[in-house]
């Protein structure tokens, strides 16, 4: 692995839903270990409450308002369609152990669990387009599932913020509108980081829009697209 190595982990649950110091209840990634196997991880985190003390003895190691991560999936990734890998592949320590749901906690996890060396983990929200599951793709013989990598990422925090400004945007042009709870969907295109899409749901019909931001004023540049799916 390279020096000062950084994994990505894909906000999974809902934003800002934060557990201690982790911004979403529900994380996920894929990365390469050091023997260059490929390996699924799926963490969720609750907080410790008061009544935890009686009903969890697992729990007695932590202190009341502390978060706890959950292993929930820990998988080898084969790319073999004969194999169902979280269900075949799955590593010893998932669902066997509790961690600490923190940046360290979750680092150690990882490092030590899947044999990996690296040095920091991030979990990013859902503009800062790390997905996980990537598009299907296909051969001549099947279809199996296509993945991200998180230990791969390029993250880019100018760009992040930028689709912010264009949320916030549509936010309140939204409530401008008398929308009390603006529901547009925006997200980030699959393959190209500097396309966004966008999602504008009406009475009985949606819209969709294709916005570059890889242009100085993309409010000029804004174009409706036909998606093919979601009936628009």
């Amino acid at each position: 692995m390279k020096n000062n190595e950084v994994l990505y982990f894909e906000g999974a649950g809902c934003e800002d839903t934060n557990r201690g110091e982790i911004n979403n209840c529900r994380i996920r990634t894929a990365f390469t270990n050091n023997e260059n196997k490929k390996i699924y991880v799926e963490i969720c985190g609750i907080e410790k409450t008061k009544d935890d003390l009686k009903k969890y003895h697992r729990f007695e190691n932590y202190e009341v308002g502390e978060a706890i991560g959950f292993i929930d999936s820990c998988h080898y990734l084969t790319d073999d369609n004969k194999i169902d890998d979280c269900n075949e592949s799955r590593l010893p320590c998932e669902r066997k152990e509790n961690i600490s749901y923190s940046h360290k906690g979750i680092l150690d996890f990882i490092n030590k669990n899947c044999n990996c060396s690296f040095d920091s983990i991030e979990d990013l929200g859902w503009l800062a387009g790390y997905r996980v599951f990537a598009d299907e793709t296909k051969d001549t013989s099947n279809t199996h599932k296509a993945f991200n990598y998180g230990d791969e990422f390029q993250y880019n925090s100018t760009l992040e913020n930028t689709r912010k400004e264009i949320q916030k945007h549509f936010y309140d042009l939204e409530k401008s509108e008398g929308k009390k709870y603006p529901n547009f969907s925006l997200w980030v295109d699959d393959k190209d980081f500097n396309l966004l899409h966008l999602l504008r749901h009406y009475n009985g019909y949606n819209k969709h829009w294709s916005i570059r931001t890889d242009i100085k004023n993309w409010k000029e540049n804004i174009q409706e697209t036909k998606l093919g799916k979601y009936a628009c």
